[in-house]
């Protein structure tokens, strides 16, 4: 277990600015390395090294796969692939999504919290949703300190509120009084610890994901991803939710994903009710041309049917009058 301090950070919305303010506080000689995960869309190209370099007096790089964790270094996740740390070394992995996330924070945070033990120092900034806080409670649980920035100086308060919530982190501060926090603990002493044994999280463990009917409850939910099974799981005292292949997500982040499949549906119902209104509309018109008016008007109450379902879709979309819908719509 390594006892070089180290710095985990943690935020989503708002964080480019949050970063951007911590560093600025950060002193040149700080005796931590400082590792970065921004939630970004997977295809982003990310500048956010080049922002905090600027910003700071630390160096900041993306991080990349297999190279040595440094003190006084800035390590950025890439979009795309979890950062996590084993043996003192950085590893990207291409894994299961974790709460909608790659990278994702409780990935960093936990591999981060059985690497360092009571040398981690966790910190979530301003965020949407919950990821972070069962990594939260990881760093707790090996000796290591959580600070959450208060919630209410935050730019977007859910991320840190819920791990407070949750998890009870030790030091809740605004962006102001961070910095000089994190300076004062990185010159601590570690207190030594008994190592704990934790599994190498820097690469999917199928044998405990196979094992998910022995040590989870299978929920009434499916994975927003792959449409498989989504067992109930407790870590820490936290429970949250896992498929067989590994997409994780805790509540609010799983909520979000469900709304995200409901809105897609309803979106391809509508879709498909135009696309049928379009077919009887034509249907009708050959009738009436053949003089077949019966029929004809059984295709006419058919579209005005469809022609309500498509208002009880368009409200339940929240669509209004000008308004415009997708294109493919």
């Amino acid at each position: 277990m390594g006892k070089e301090r180290i710095l985990a950070i943690g935020t989503s919305a708002g964080g480019v600015e949050a970063l951007s303010r911590l560093v600025a506080k950060l002193p040149n000689d700080l005796n931590a390395a400082v590792l970065i995960v921004l939630h970004l869309p997977e295809n982003a190209t990310s500048v956010l090294p080049e922002i905090l370099s600027r910003r700071g007096n630390l160096k900041a790089k993306r991080g990349e796969d297999g190279e040595r964790i440094r003190t006084g270094q800035i390590y950025v996740a890439p979009p795309g692939k979890h950062m996590v740390v084993h043996d003192g070394r950085l590893h990207l992995v291409v894994g299961p999504r974790e709460n909608g996330n790659r990278p994702a924070i409780d990935p960093l945070f936990r591999t981060v919290a059985r690497s360092h033990g009571p040398a981690a120092i966790g910190l979530l900034l301003t965020g949407l949703l919950d990821d972070g806080t069962i990594g939260m409670a990881a760093i707790k649980r090996f000796g290591g300190i959580t600070i959450a920035q208060d919630p209410h100086d935050a730019m977007f308060g859910d991320m840190p509120r819920n791990a407070i919530q949750t998890v009870g982190v030790d030091y809740v501060l605004s962006l102001e009084e961070i910095g000089p926090k994190i300076r004062e603990l990185v010159e601590q002493p570690v207190p030594w610890e008994k190592e704990i044994d934790m599994p190498d999280q820097t690469e999917l463990n199928l044998s405990e994901l196979e094992d998910l009917e022995n040590t989870g409850r299978p929920s009434p939910f499916v994975c927003p991803e792959c449409q498989g099974t989504l067992f109930e799981l407790y870590e820490d005292g936290i429970s949250h939710y896992c498929c067989r292949v590994g997409h994780s997500y805790l509540q609010e982040s799983l909520a979000q994903e469900q709304e995200e499949v409901l809105e897609a549906a309803l979106w391809t119902a509508l879709r498909a009710v135009k696309e049928h209104n379009a077919l009887l509309e034509r249907m009708a018109t050959r009738a009436e041309s053949k003089g077949f008016q019966i029929s004809a008007r059984n295709f006419r109450s058919k579209i005005d049917e469809g022609k309500s379902q498509m208002e009880l879709l368009s409200r339940a979309l929240g669509l209004t009058r000008g308004r415009h819908a997708p294109s493919e719509v």
